[in-house]
């Protein structure tokens, strides 16, 4: 909305983890340095944990990127709900390894020893990254222990790396993980930015989506954005996109701290944390106290009543269906976001939310399993947008849900064509439609062998594109966000991943 009144050439606040936009703060550079060492000198087991927001799954695609693929073979399993042998089905597929219809665990396990035995006598290392890996169950967790249990006299053959959030270490500390947790040989920890840090990630972000120094948040700004985010870097998005939101709407390029305030109101008119902060902060009393002194007591109570309608939208009459899509984004959990979501969708069917609503709420859907629920969203969203970027992802996140509910014929029905040029500027799009055009490929390549397309076969054969599925996610995102919201007041907005 904002970016050609800026000059920019992308959203520089988008809450998607794009490596693109990564920050080099000095946590985040010793946590990749370190997984970089662990993986080029086979370390095995490795540990990455931090609160919601503050770039896990960045670090994952980055490391990824970063990785030399004539020396690494690389697999990034985004969905935690998956049973031992789905979770060894996804770990082929990734690789780049075909799965036998039926596979029981030790033919699968097998499969992939054998491969990883060919990858080292390549020169190849393999990585296997977990994110949310603080929601794997026993059984996952206890399959990746025997995963890396696969090495030869002298190294490990696959490298894994868990993400999660601090629940992760709880998990895995429990006596019933000791064999697990002894493994572990390398552990990062992602913490928040502070104020310089806050500052140089804002104008990082800035430059890389084109502003060349033409936008400017005065160092006033920062501190605001610093003390209602606590240095959170999902947050400090939100907030960010909003104040250039709100600079649109006044003209600006210089973005001030009544700018960031606005953006704060419209955020915390659903959330309290923030209001407890904003209101709280000892430099915006003694401003009010100033005004106070200055016109006097008649004046100060008209300027207090102004400043209330202007900062404090959540008193004026904000439109309901903006009401409820704010009131989701900052949901404190997953049931609470999908409960607003649908009312968004039933109840005012012609808002300009409901698309991204529909979107959301399949993807929050297809994050705990119910893919028919999540299909019929999807089917609902590509009827509603015929044409253009958000009919293509309904349609290829359509046929990732069926491959996950076990129907590849379906699924691959669905599979758009044309969209070369489409997915050529959406990467997340273009890695789905990959995912299910393989998937599909096999699928009409070798028809007589394939196996009825149900129960626990297609479950394991397809299970790598519901990975690629919670990759678009802002659910991803939401599930993500959604799950800070027990977090202390003083984090404050519960958000997304920067």
């Amino acid at each position: 909305m904002y970016e050609q009144f800026y000059g920019l050439t992308d959203k520089p606040f988008s809450l998607t983890p794009n490596p693109r936009f990564v920050f080099y703060s000095q946590q985040y550079r010793e946590a990749e340095g370190q997984l970089l060492y662990g993986i080029n000198n086979r370390e095995g087991f490795m540990l990455v944990t931090g609160q919601p927001g503050t770039g896990k799954t960045t670090l994952c695609r980055d490391l990824i990127e970063k990785l030399d693929r004539e020396k690494s073979q690389s697999a990034l399993i985004f969905n935690p709900f998956l049973n031992g042998v789905e979770m060894l089905a996804a770990l082929l597929t990734e690789f780049g390894v075909s799965v036998p219809p039926g596979g029981t665990r030790k033919e699968l396990l097998d499969r992939l020893n054998q491969f990883l035995l060919a990858q080292l006598a390549l020169g190849k290392s393999c990585v296997a990254i977990f994110d949310e890996a603080q929601h794997l169950s026993a059984e996952f967790l206890e399959q990746i222990r025997v995963l890396s249990n696969l090495e030869t006299d002298q190294e490990k053959l696959i490298q894994i790396v868990l993400v999660g959030q601090p629940e992760l270490l709880d998990k895995i500390r429990t006596p019933q993980m000791a064999q697990l947790d002894q493994r572990v040989s390398i552990r990062c920890t992602l913490t928040d930015l502070d104020e310089q840090e806050t500052d140089r990630y804002i104008h990082h972000r800035l430059n890389v989506a084109g502003a060349r120094g033409q936008i400017r948040f005065t160092p006033k700004a920062v501190s605001e954005i610093y003390r209602a985010s606590h240095g959170v870097p999902r947050l400090i998005n939100l907030i960010c996109d909003r104040a250039l939101l709100a600079g649109y709407a006044a003209q600006t390029r210089d973005i001030q701290p009544e700018h960031v305030r606005k953006a704060v109101a419209a955020l915390r008119g659903e959330d309290a944390e923030v209001s407890a902060n904003v209101a709280n902060s000892p430099r915006r009393s003694s401003n009010w106290g100033k005004r106070a002194v200055y016109v006097g007591a008649t004046a100060a109570i008209a300027l207090v009543a102004t400043a209330g309608v202007m900062f404090w939208p959540r008193t004026a009459n904000k439109p309901a269906d903006e009401e409820l899509y704010w009131r989701a984004t900052l949901a404190a959990s997953p049931s609470d976001a999908e409960r607003d979501l649908r009312s968004l969708v039933s109840t005012y069917p012609t808002s300009k939310r409901v698309d991204d609503a529909l979107l959301r709420l399949a993807q929050l859907e297809m994050g705990r399993g119910d893919r028919p629920s999540a299909i019929q969203h999807l089917t609902q969203l590509a009827q509603h947008a015929p044409t253009g970027p958000l009919h293509n992802r309904a349609m290829v996140l359509t046929a990732v849900a069926q491959l996950d509910a076990g129907d590849t014929t379906s699924a691959c029905a669905k599979v758009p064509t044309g969209l070369d040029s489409v997915s050529a500027a959406d990467p997340l799009l273009s890695h789905d439609l990959q995912a299910v055009s393989a998937v599909c490929g096999a699928h009409v390549a070798a028809p007589a062998a394939a196996a009825p397309d149900s129960g626990a076969n297609a479950a394991a054969r397809d299970s790598s594109a519901a990975n690629h599925a919670a990759r678009t996610v802002v659910t991803a995102d939401t599930t993500k966000r959604s799950t800070r919201g027990a977090a202390p007041a003083a984090r404050g907005l519960p958000g997304t991943r920067p």
